[in-house]
């Protein structure tokens, strides 16, 4: 690229920059965070959107802008004051173009999605902005953490689960639903082995109305203001992640409990077991915490889940009952989306407690309790983080 071609795009995106600072927030088309993509349209009324993400000193990012409908793309970064820091080269129409920047200090950065010309472009059409962190500091699958960063925020640790690759059933996506409760401010941290994953997030504005139900309690609508304490994500195609690491947690260790919820697991034949590792944040570990096979109501799912802790526990078939008095009933409890799916338990369903004050790996093994049935199921986790002393 020329320098007359580099003044030309600087001069664009700094054209935008300005009209960032004169519109203020007029222009923000929302947030983003690593590992997410996000949707937007260029027209001739709207030559620009922005999207707000955090960051922290040295974070090597890179940003990508896939375009359709005619759309010619072009990205820029801006740091906090609106001054533009990078640029992407000019795309061609319904082409791709990355931009990578190291980021200099820790604040909120805003990645511009714009057209070549801006204001003396002619294109328009959609497209899809993605944002991604180079060179995360993940940890492994068998690191315990006691607190994380999301954005410039510090993360109480209170649960860490590995799904292992092992568990992947072909075609079928991973969901994790998590709902904080009396104060506890729900954040998780999504990496994996394979491809760069490095995901957190604290809230959604998509779980209002949600009927979230721990056993013996009077159920919980998610109102408005709940939905800042709430986490939702569907992970596509989990074979070519490896090992998920999915790490729940509360911001500033604010006390209060949690419901978590995933999806995407199956016993595919009768006598398999899988087996999946948890591990308890020291603070969460001098409470409890409760895990529950729920047998999902799909079509041809016939399965009696077993629970035991793996390998020296002799199980349990239903939780509450059975030998399994030490553990509460999931039947009517569990988590109903307003607008999807419902996942209530039964009196079948069964359960396990996590050991107290075991900072180690625990593995959970599920099956069926006869070991001749089979079917989808999904875990449902009730912990609690209690008040720092």
């Amino acid at each position: 690229m020329n320098l007359r071609r580099i003044s030309v795009l600087l001069l664009a995106l700094l054209a935008v920059a300005q009209g960032v600072n004169a519109q203020g927030a007029q222009g923000i088309a929302g947030d983003i965070a690593y590992g997410l993509s996000v949707n937007g349209t260029i027209t001739d009324d709207a030559m620009f959107q922005l999207w707000r993400f955090e960051a922290r000193a040295g974070d090597n990012i890179r940003a990508g802008m896939q375009a359709s409908g005619g759309l010619a793309p072009l990205i820029g970064i801006l740091d906090s004051g609106g001054d533009l820091v990078a640029a992407s080269p000019d795309g061609e129409v319904d082409a791709g173009v990355t931009v990578s920047y190291t980021i200099p200090a820790d604040d909120i950065y805003t990645l511009v999605a714009t057209r070549v010309g801006r204001d003396q472009g002619t294109t328009t059409g959609s497209y899809v902005l993605s944002l991604a962190l180079v060179n995360p500091s993940a940890p492994g699958p068998n690191a315990r953490e006691v607190t994380f960063r999301c954005g410039t925020a510090e993360i109480a640790s209170a649960l860490k689960i590995v799904l292992d690759s092992s568990l992947v059933v072909e075609g079928v996506n991973y969901r994790i639903d998590v709902y904080g409760l009396d104060g506890f401010q729900t954040t998780v941290h999504i990496t994996s082995d394979l491809e760069i994953t490095n995901y957190c997030r604290r809230g959604n504005d998509h779980t209002g109305g949600d009927y979230v139900a721990l056993p013996g309690e009077t159920p919980v609508i998610i109102d408005q203001a709940m939905q800042a304490n709430t986490f939702e994500l569907e992970i596509d195609q989990p074979e070519l992640l490896g090992d998920v690491n999915i790490v729940i947690g509360s911001e500033d260790a604010a006390a209060g409990r949690y419901l978590a919820v995933v999806t995407g697991l199956s016993i595919d034949a009768p006598g398999e077991q899988d087996v999946i590792q948890f591990e308890v944040g020291p603070l969460a570990a001098q409470a409890d915490v409760l895990v529950y096979a729920v047998a999902v109501d799909a079509a041809n799912s016939r399965l009696d889940p077993y629970v035991r802790l793996y390998p020296n526990d002799t199980g349990c078939d239903d939780a509450g009952r059975r030998g399994c008095e030490d553990v509460p009933s999931i039947a009517g409890a569990g988590l109903r989306l307003a607008d999807e799916f419902s996942l209530l338990g039964d009196r079948f369903d069964a359960g396990v407690r996590l050991q107290r004050d075991d900072l180690e790996r625990q593995f959970v093994e599920i099956g069926s309790f006869s070991g001749n049935t089979s079917g989808e199921y999904a875990l449902v986790i009730i912990g609690t983080l209690p008040p720092r002393t």
